[in-house]
């Protein structure tokens, strides 16, 4: 955790109060100061249920918040909340120009203001946004003077521009990214907790044999997706923990290929191929399913396709459907799904991904898993403060997600980034997501400068 508009802070021994001390002569973008009832008053809106904020489970457990002086943020839970200080780590608004305001329709939406190295200067939808360098920014102006960025969805004509050198700087995936390298342009692989894996969800009968899931393991060929698909720029896994991961439990069951393994499991669930077509079946039924992913998503369609070939040669049939994201969400409770997640920090962002509670709350729980065994330790792992006891306690969960296989973990995809060789100061910082204007390589865009 690194210090920015908090210049340092106290957690008191119980775990349930923190005390922020906030950096000085810190200025909006239009000139007025930032101090603790921005700060508070940020917190609140998210609690707000008036709001709606998708951050607010994070911060249920907050009683009092209390201002003590402009430099001086006290927070009390109710009980300890190991990964709060994390989840503390969101984007401050200015109080003077909010309060009494609707957040969801105000101006601010438009034409934010903030206390960054850049100003906001002109949002097109769709198009682009400009930014210009604040002169106020407290560690200093930033030696680009002028941000663009431009909105390309389309992959090629991402790299077609970065290539010609219409754009400075660009993300894409290995396989694209790869034909740019050049004497102009300059390729880099950032290390990521994002993962992708396929949910079945436990609402489609079919999938609610573990010996199925287990089998779907064993048949598809990690290294070889990350190898072919990801042009060898990740890392094969059967839990959502990376290998480097402070919580990782190398004790964990391994899925590596081994298809005989696979249809012996298959045959004891019952499955055989009784016409002969390469395909299995049981009282009549095919052993078949359709595995959804976004339609204009290049990467995942890729990863789709080598576990459809994985999978046939054990007797599964997968009938691939690239649909757009409002398609699959009412479908994703019976028919599977390439989803992608994040473990970056702290593995309490395996809560809503596996917590029954959170099962049909928006894209949470796509596999609608219910194990009492592993609520109570989510529960109990973001309750514990000491770090020891909770490796501990996620490497246990990680033994039952390894078991179970609600969700068929694929690979950790390290993410790649292209830049003009003019740009100088780029500095790699892991990330989860891909692509955000705080990760990747546009995390320190302050300290860039150009030849």
């Amino acid at each position: 955790m690194v210090p920015d508009l908090a210049e340092s802070w106290k957690v008191s021994s119980d775990g349930k109060i923190y005390t922020f001390h906030l950096r000085r002569a810190v200025k909006w973008h239009d000139g007025k100061e930032f101090t603790a009832d921005d700060v508070k008053f940020t917190y609140e809106k998210i609690l707000d249920p008036e709001v709606a904020s998708p951050l607010k489970p994070y911060f249920e457990l907050v009683e009092k918040i209390d201002v003590v002086d402009d430099y001086t943020l006290r927070i009390q839970l109710s009980k300890p909340y190991a990964p709060f200080l994390e989840k503390l780590v969101v984007g401050i608004v200015p109080k003077h120009l909010l309060d009494g305001k609707d957040i969801k329709t105000a101006e601010f939406n438009h034409n934010p203001v903030g206390t960054g190295p850049f100003k906001f200067v002109e949002w097109k939808k769709g198009e682009r946004l400009v930014m210009e360098a604040n002169p106020d920014y407290f560690l200093g102006k930033p030696e680009v003077d002028r941000v663009v960025v431009t909105f390309i969805p389309d992959e090629n004509t991402r790299l077609l521009q970065i290539v010609k050198g219409e754009v400075d700087g660009a993300f894409l995936p290995p396989k694209l990214a790869s034909k740019a390298e050049s004497s102009e342009v300059q390729v880099f692989t950032v290390p990521t907790g994002e993962w992708c894996g396929i949910a079945l969800p436990y609402e489609n009968p079919l999938f609610r044999d573990r010996n199925l899931r287990q089998a779907i393991a064993y048949a598809i060929d990690k290294q070889a997706i990350v190898d072919n698909v990801l042009e060898g720029k990740g890392e094969p896994t059967s839990i959502p923990f990376r290998s480097n991961h402070w919580a990782f439990n190398p004790k964990a069951k391994r899925y590596s290929p081994d298809l005989e393994k696979a249809k012996t499991l298959l045959a004891a669930s019952g499955w055989e191929d009784t016409d002969g077509d390469g395909i299995l079946d049981k009282n009549g039924e095919p052993l078949c399913f359709i595995l959804m992913y976004p339609a204009d998503d290049v990467l995942r369609k890729d990863i789709c396709t080598a576990v459809r070939t994985d999978l046939r040669e054990v007797g599964i049939d997968v009938e691939l459907a690239g649909l757009s994201w409002e398609q699959i969400k009412p479908r994703m409770y019976q028919d599977a799904t390439l989803f992608f997640f994040a473990t970056v920090y702290d593995p309490d962002d395996q809560y809503p991904i596996w917590h029954s509670e959170f099962i049909g709350q928006g894209w949470w729980n796509p596999t609608c898993f219910r194990n009492g065994t592993v609520d109570e330790l989510l529960e109990k792992g973001r309750a514990t403060m000491d770090k020891q006891k909770r490796r501990e306690i996620y490497g246990k969960l990680q033994e039952i997600l390894a078991e179970e296989q609600p969700m068929v973990f694929i690979a950790f995809m390290d993410h790649t980034y292209l830049c003009s060789k003019r740009i100088k100061g780029i500095k790699i910082h892991p990330e989860g997501h891909s692509g955000y204007l705080t990760e990747g390589i546009w995390w320190n865009l302050e300290e860039w400068s150009l030849e």
